[in-house]
């Protein structure tokens, strides 16, 4: 299976997948420590999307390149950069060869996309062949941290939708896309091809604030990926039975609620 192409996306994604002001820079910050980078260190994001992780190097004047399969997405950042940065951009599948040399970077950084990807192992040996000797591969994915006792209100919107759709019949697979992968499974796999893993805790963020009735407009108006497969009929009924369930069950529909999150990482490196 190829990644999902987040074309459908590109004119709400800042707004619903952006992070407060500063995260993406003291991200930038962390992964220049992790890997003990320089101002010659080569950095490529694996699906770049719109640039909210990468934007910082970018500003930065790092030596930065990002690949996505989304020609929409892509073509939000050049303008969102600063007059003359150095962008090298590449429209195409990270699940599929990849069009670079070997050895062509240092710093190869996946955020908030290998859980999305079926065929992640080829994905990880392609990384493998771009990677400089000595380079690392950090594989972030958003977390919430270990000591926390209960989800956002907000999230009960999630369960609720989900609960609407098994209700109408709808297979598990069509109700939420990706996979369960695991770090430790990355960290294996990694190991198995000769390379090294850890497993460490990045850095500690704050979501933007949210309402249950603005998840609910969202699942309204497909702004989540795993419903664009749902026949149009299916969800137009599910996203009915939703609006009813905010107005007549939900607690306290608009009150705004954060949570701390967690970028966690798996740093690898080949020999």
């Amino acid at each position: 299976m190829t990644s999902i192409n987040y074309d459908p996306a590109a004119p709400y994604y800042d707004a619903t997948r952006g992070f407060r002001p500063g995260v993406s820079e003291r991200f930038r910050a962390a992964v220049r420590h992790i890997a003990g980078a320089d101002a010659k260190t080569r950095y490529l994001e694996l699906a770049i999307g719109s640039g909210l992780i990468g934007l910082p190097f970018i500003a930065a004047g790092d030596d930065y390149a990002g690949v996505d399969l989304s020609r929409r997405m892509l073509a939000l950042l050049p303008p969102k950069a600063p007059a003359g940065s150095r962008i090298l951009l590449a429209q195409a599948d990270i699940a599929r060869a990849l069009p670079f040399a070997h050895d062509g970077f240092d710093v190869l950084l996946a955020v908030r996309i290998f859980h999305l990807l079926d065929d992640w192992g080829r994905c990880l040996d392609e990384c493998r062949r771009l990677l400089s000797p000595g380079g690392q591969l950090i594989i972030v994915e958003v977390r919430t941290p270990p000591e926390a006792t209960s989800p956002p209100p907000w999230s009960i919107v999630h369960d609720k939708w989900g609960e609407i759709l098994r209700g109408m019949g709808i297979a598990g697979d069509m109700i939420r896309h990706g996979n369960d992968l695991s770090e430790a499974a990355i960290a294996s796999h990694i190991r198995a091809t000769g390379g090294q893993a850890q497993v460490i805790e990045l850095m500690r963020f704050t979501e933007l604030a949210v309402s249950c009735r603005t998840m609910v407009e969202r699942r309204a108006a497909l702004m989540f990926s795993d419903d664009w497969a749902l026949p149009t009929a299916i969800h137009r009924q599910a996203a009915r039975q939703l609006q009813d369930w905010l107005e007549h069950e939900c607690e306290r529909p608009d009150e705004l609620s954060e949570r701390e999150m967690v970028f966690r990482a798996v740093v690898a490196q080949y020999d």
